[in-house]
């Protein structure tokens, strides 16, 4: 009788059970109870957009070029791919690789389910669509760009369907986020201010561009830019109306230059970027310094190059481009304090706490990251400035590439995009602003320097040297720092700092991680690795 007893209690409670498990809560969302309201399909979107870039990522990245260096054996081992001592096991590559899926995967949850939102409405519906495809194709670029063949996800998979999953050749992969962009232009060109930082049209035309110009597709990435610039089909773009030091001030987020970036706020979501990229006696420990090889490539205000008999090496810094004070803390160069008075940073050797290899904490380049300081930080060190993804001025850059590509860059082209960026900058001398007479190949080179001034320390040089194919010439061999003369007959003094390692035949594309081809056979491998 007892044990009857006991086999009932058994098979009530088993039922009981399994009705307990289907049920809903009630104190907080789960699967059952989501996408039943038009705002989980809002609050769905809004968690694809961390995804977009991590801070960290986003600074470490320009350390992959030689504009900077990092010292920091940070997680992703960034200074090892950098120096070329890396395999297929590397941090960074899995790190990229696992991270971008992830935020494909929140693009994904959210394209197959939002047909179940009730209550939405259809034009609303769509723009959410929308902004989750551009989403979706910003990590399938950065993605393509790194390892080529990818496998191409557009659906929630199980995880046995990953573990099958076959690379998509690249070309099929490009015209997937091309046809995705194309789709986002249905976006609209602006958002009330409480949703600024979502994709615009012209975000997704900008970034199809972007996409176009690692191709060498120069009259797709013309008219596309063209589009933007002259025919204002992504509405009032145009560059911010103040100094280049200030279009990054926090003061000044989501202005008339920025297409699209990464939101971040006071005290609710902060980013930590400073601690990188500021001198000890701030409070930082420069993990991330600016490499020589950057800082000689600013122009002199006349416009000309430091091959120019006026530049003088023992003041290196006097009458150049402001753009290199304004991305670059050098020695001699007054950052302000929270409290509006200015500190002077000496970096040269022996000068102090700053000065290069002084500590663990100093640069060992001479060179500190003044672009992105911002002197409200809280503790001077977590931030609440956004972090620009694209901004017009690129826009204007691929323009003057693309037209000069298909010899079409004439004055015209010249005033609307170098000269306009250089009198923002702040260059007055003729010399600088007018359209010089000079071949192609070498406005081809003055493109491509303005470029690499104007976009410093954005994350975007080691694109731009991938498709140049000039990789394999500037990321071998030494990357200096200041001259210290401490061996004044090697490199006429100029302190070596790391020694880079670019081997043509593979390091164009990223290996497939190996923690992934273990998971999964179908994944083949890049050439050479």
């Amino acid at each position: 009788m007892k044990t009857k007893h006991i086999l009932v209690i058994l098979i009530i409670s088993l039922f009981w059970g399994c009705e307990s498990l289907d049920t809903p809560l009630v104190d907080k969302e789960s699967d059952l109870s989501f996408w039943d309201k038009p705002e989980d399909a809002l609050n769905a979107l809004n968690s694809c957009y961390p995804d977009l870039y991590g801070a960290e990522q986003f600074i470490f990245t320009e350390s992959l070029s030689d504009n900077s260096y990092t010292k920091s054996n940070n997680g992703s081992l960034v200074r090892d791919v950098a120096n070329g001592s890396y395999g297929t096991s590397a941090s960074l590559i899995r790190d990229v690789w696992n991270a971008r899926y992830a935020g494909i995967k929140r693009c994904n949850i959210l394209l197959d389910n939002i047909g179940k939102v009730p209550g939405i409405s259809a034009e609303l519906k769509n723009r959410y669509i929308a902004e989750a495809k551009a989403i979706r194709a910003f990590h399938y670029f950065i993605l393509m760009n790194n390892f080529g063949d990818v496998p191409l996800v557009t659906r929630q998979i199980s995880i046995e369907e990953s573990r099958t999953m076959p690379r998509t050749p690249k070309a099929e992969v490009l015209q997937f986020i091309l046809n995705e962009l194309d789709f986002a232009k249905t976006l609209p060109n602006s958002y009330q201010d409480s949703e600024k930082g979502r994709f615009t049209k012209g975000a997704a035309m900008a970034l199809k561009a972007r996409v176009l110009l690692c191709e060498n597709r120069w009259q797709e990435v013309a008219d596309i830019c063209n589009a933007i610039i002259n025919n204002k089909e992504a509405g009032n773009l145009d560059l911010f109306n103040g100094t280049y030091a200030d279009l990054f001030k926090p003061e000044n987020k989501d202005n008339i230059e920025v297409l699209l970036n990464v939101e971040f706020m006071p005290i609710n979501r902060e980013q930590g970027i400073q601690y990188y990229l500021i001198p000890p006696s701030l409070g930082g420990y420069a993990a991330i310094s600016p490499s020589q090889e950057l800082v000689d490539d600013y122009l002199l205000l006349n416009g000309k190059t430091i091959a120019d008999p006026s530049y003088n090496e023992l003041t290196p810094y006097a009458n150049r481009d402001p753009r290199l004070d304004a991305t670059v803390i050098r020695d001699g160069s007054k950052v302000e304090n929270p409290d509006g008075s200015f500190s002077t940073i000496n970096t040269n050797l022996g000068t102090g706490d700053d000065a290069i290899n002084t500590s663990s904490n100093c640069t060992p380049t001479g060179y500190y990251v003044s672009k992105f300081y911002d002197k409200t930080a809280r503790n001077m060190l977590n931030s609440g400035s956004n972090l620009i993804l694209i901004r017009y001025a690129d826009v204007l850059l691929m323009y003057a590439e693309a037209k000069s590509k298909l010899n079409q860059f004439g004055a015209n082209e010249w005033n609307q995009t170098i000269k306009k960026l250089r009198l923002r900058a702040g260059f007055s001398n003729v010399n600088a602003l007018d359209f010089p007479t000079v071949s192609n190949t070498e406005m081809d080179e003055i493109i491509r320097r303005e470029r690499r001034s104007e976009l410093a320390m954005e994350g975007l040089r080691l694109m731009d040297l991938r498709r140049w194919k000039s990789a394999e010439v500037v990321l071998n061999g030494w990357l200096h720092g200041i001259k210290t003369n401490e061996a004044p007959s090697i490199d006429n003094g100029y302190i070596r700092v790391d020694n880079r390692v670019f081997d043509k035949t593979k390091h164009y594309l990223w290996p497939v991680p190996q923690s992934e081809r273990d998971l999964n056979s179908n994944l083949t491998q890049n050439p050479n690795w």
